[in-house]
């Protein structure tokens, strides 16, 4: 695997570039319009937060499987809080300030609680802000799951397969594949639809270690899944892709692309591609939740060139994104991930979360 002592980088490559898919799906979206289920970006759409919350799964497991103690729960939800809030914060002010909505007192202060949308995250005022919603909700289970599987793992497996009971109701029952997605959302973002993919995350990091033949093949089988994904047939509109058949085989191979990447060894790729698709999978937090502010900062910057040259839009926004994130997360997001360290007196673990 390409690793080093303090993360697993080929797993920033795939949430760098999950973050990057979902802000050139949202420019799309934006200035064009919902695309149909059978391109690219309709995937890009549904299967990167699928991809976040695979790998959240999987990052977490590594961490703590070891180190978490019941003493220890404490400090894992001052450092998952440090790590997540205050960006979401600065993304909902950022939100709030320049909306032409009116919210009510309800809504702002969900909104800042952060725990009531949990339950509800189709209520967080941030774009994308359902997912981190969702993360959340899984946090709180996480810490039992670890204590339960240090025991025996065969409590993820019974996890696992209860959380297949929601998931397919959603799957099958729930998700109407005649209606719009955007008319089923609140139901689509329901963590009891999600939190199935958290939990193949944390089963791939207690998979043992594959033998070399796999490592060596993992890069090209990571690329023939991605294309089976983009190419799968199916089409209409993207409620296709999250109902029925389509999304059970979507979902494995959403997985199987997490796992290859994940044992795979990139090292033969140029310093130069490592350093850029590390850093990208470090700024993605922002990536994901700055740029549907960037956008709209630009819009208004560019006026009527924004409608007639929506080019000009779309690479103004993914550059300044890209650029302002980075700065966010080593003057904004860090500053928060060190002042938990104020609290927390914990060994460092040999992997990082992101």
């Amino acid at each position: 695997m390409t690793k080093s002592p303090v993360r697993i980088h080929s797993l920033d490559y795939l949430r760098g570039l999950a973050a990057l898919g979902i802000m050139v799906y949202h420019m799309h979206l934006l200035n064009f319009g919902e695309t149909d289920s059978s391109s690219p970006l309709a995937v890009i759409k549904i299967y990167a937060v699928t991809i976040f919350f695979i790998l959240s799964g999987l990052t977490l497991y590594k961490v703590y499987y070891r180190s978490l103690t019941i003493d220890s729960i404490k400090v894992f939800f001052i450092k998952r809080a440090f790590r997540i809030i205050p960006l979401l914060w600065l993304a909902t002010l950022l939100t709030f300030l320049l909306s032409n909505e009116s919210y009510t007192l309800k809504k702002i202060m969900v909104n800042m609680l952060v725990l009531p949308g949990i339950l509800k995250p189709e209520t967080f005022i941030a774009n994308g802000a359902w997912s981190i919603g969702n993360e959340l909700g899984f946090y709180l289970f996480f810490p039992l799951i670890i204590l339960l599987i240090q025991r025996n793992v065969n409590y993820l497996i019974a996890f696992f397969l209860i959380s297949l009971i929601p998931f397919l109701y959603f799957t099958y029952f729930v998700l109407d594949p005649n209606v719009t997605l955007g008319m089923q959302w609140s139901r689509y973002v329901s963590p009891f639809n999600q939190f199935t993919f958290f939990l193949v995350g944390m089963g791939l990091g207690a998979l043992r270690n594959p033998p070399a033949i796999l490592v060596r093949a993992a890069p090209l089988l990571f690329l023939v899944t991605l294309a089976l994904l983009f190419t799968y047939p199916v089409h209409g509109e993207p409620i296709q892709l999250t109902s029925g058949n389509n999304r059970i085989v979507l979902s494995i191979l959403t997985t199987l692309l997490c796992y290859f990447i994940y044992i795979a060894d990139f090292s033969f790729l140029p310093a130069a591609a490592q350093w850029f698709f590390s850093t990208l999978g470090e700024i993605s937090y922002s990536v994901y939740l700055i740029h549907p502010i960037v956008f709209i900062l630009i819009r208004m910057a560019l006026g009527e060139t924004a409608v007639s040259q929506p080019y000009i839009l779309i690479v103004s926004t993914i550059v300044a994104s890209l650029i302002l994130s980075y700065f966010v997360y080593q003057y904004f997001e860090k500053y928060f991930m060190n002042l938990a360290k104020l609290f927390t007196f914990t060994k460092k673990s040999a992997v990082t979360v992101k």
